[in-house]
């Protein structure tokens, strides 16, 4: 197999419109970190696929689109073979009109053309690699946003492309929102993830690629385990992600990261979902929702609650405001949602378009026939939150600000699992 890989920046003209809070007051002042868009190319019996990891809040469907064309023109690769992942770091630029601050539309216009470009690059730095994979629990990152004692999924898994045992590309793939920084903050950064990318860099080399596909983080993030929202904690989150992974590399070729088979076959599938929009209540009902969370929240501030107790009835609150709105303007947000599986030989790649919870990613690869499989949110559109259906039930920011009906989460499961299966069948007989 061979692989070829590149980075382009993707930082926004300042001033720029922020994505991620709606109680910031303003939009981005300055620059802390630049953000990237990353391109990895994999080639083999005569196909390929292409991968573009970016620093971006999330990616609509039109900038999708638009990338994947002129990808097409510029490199031969076919539209579903491409797939396109945003971090979902709330401190980029707001990537659609919906938003209080929205980013100019001229960087709105050129951004597909930098994704599609920074894919030709990465075509004309092909080599011969080896594909392996593995994991390593990470440790103080995520917890469930909501509940620090309900599950979630605490492992990295990553797969490795190497040369001469030493790796040239490491593909990262975790769950957990970058919100280290929060409203307050007007500068331009990837939070976590881009500091994790740059701490595994500096350790691995700097030839070395490292692209981070955000996993199923719907539900969660680091309001329980961040120590302050400062960039020095966002360094501290971005080495615990980095030292996961340098735990994971050292593991290939144990019984906790192998080899993949080789000759090595590419696959891709896609199936696009039509989600069932949410049921909302009426505008009166809503408002009432809205009174009673913000009654919550002044009950919790007088109470003196801590940071983390007040900020999810706050998030609820705002949750509320959200429903408020879909009751009164109608839901906004594309409810086709994408579901795209790249088999790479015993490995796969999934993305589901928007915020998959964590329980939701678990049931995939449990119903996966391949040897690893990286379960992917934030890819090739945004369908909003997605609850699994107890999460449905225990109610929240999350389940109150969804634009789709409960039960959409496991459609989504059923297409990925029907997708693994059509691939499997497809690499194995190939």
């Amino acid at each position: 197999m061979k692989a070829g890989h590149h980075c382009a920046i993707i930082t926004p003209p300042i001033p720029c419109g922020m994505g991620g809070y709606a109680a910031r007051s303003g939009p981005a002042e300055g620059v802390h970190d630049p953000l990237f868009a990353r391109a990895l190319v994999l080639e083999a019996g005569g196909e390929r696929l292409g991968i573009i990891t970016c620093d971006i809040l999330h990616l609509e469907r039109p900038v999708v689109e638009a990338a994947r064309a002129r990808a097409a023109e510029l490199t031969g690769i076919p539209p579903e073979r491409v797939m396109l992942l945003a971090s979902h770091t709330h401190s980029g630029p707001s990537p659609g009109d919906w938003s209080t601050h929205p980013s100019p539309p001229e960087y709105r216009a050129w951004l597909p053309l930098q994704l599609a470009g920074c894919l030709l690059q990465a075509t004309r730095q092909m080599a011969e690699v080896d594909l392996a994979w593995a994991e390593a629990p990470v440790e103080g990152l995520g917890k469930n946003r909501t509940d620090p004692d309900l599950p979630f999924d605490p492992t990295l898994r990553l797969l490795a492309l190497l040369a001469g045992g030493r790796p040239r590309a490491v593909l990262l793939n975790y769950g957990c929102h970058p919100t280290v920084m929060g409203p307050e903050n007007r500068l331009i950064s990837a939070d976590w993830p881009g500091a994790a990318v740059a701490a595994l860099r500096r350790a691995l080399g700097d030839d070395v690629w490292v692209g981070f596909a955000q996993g199923c983080a719907g539900d969660v993030s680091a309001r329980f385990t961040r120590r302050e929202q400062s960039f020095a904690e966002v360094e501290r989150h971005g080495w615990l992600l980095a030292g996961a992974a340098l735990t994971a590399l050292g593991r290939l070729g144990g019984p906790e990261g192998g080899s993949l088979s080789r000759p090595l076959r590419l696959g891709a599938r896609s199936r696009v979902v039509r989600l069932e929009a949410r049921r909302l209540p009426s505008a009166e009902e809503a408002a009432l929702q809205v009174e009673s969370a913000r009654a919550r929240v002044a009950e919790l501030e007088a109470a003196g609650a801590s940071h983390a107790e007040l900020r999810i009835a706050q998030t609820a609150l705002q949750g509320a405001e959200l429903a408020l709105r879909y009751a009164t303007e109608g839901i906004p947000v594309d409810l086709n949602c994408e579901v795209q599986a790249f088999a790479i030989g015993d490995a796969a790649l999934v993305s589901l378009a928007g915020e998959p919870f964590s329980a939701l990613g678990q049931a995939i690869r449990s119903r996966s026939p391949f040897a690893v499989t990286l379960v992917a949110g934030y890819g090739n559109g945004y369908c909003g939150y997605i609850p699994d259906r107890a999460a449905f039930a225990r109610g929240g920011y999350e389940a109150l600000s969804a634009p789709s009906e409960p039960g959409s989460g496991e459609r989504l499961v059923d297409a990925a699992a029907d997708l693994l299966s059509e691939l499997k069948a497809e690499v194995a007989g190939a």
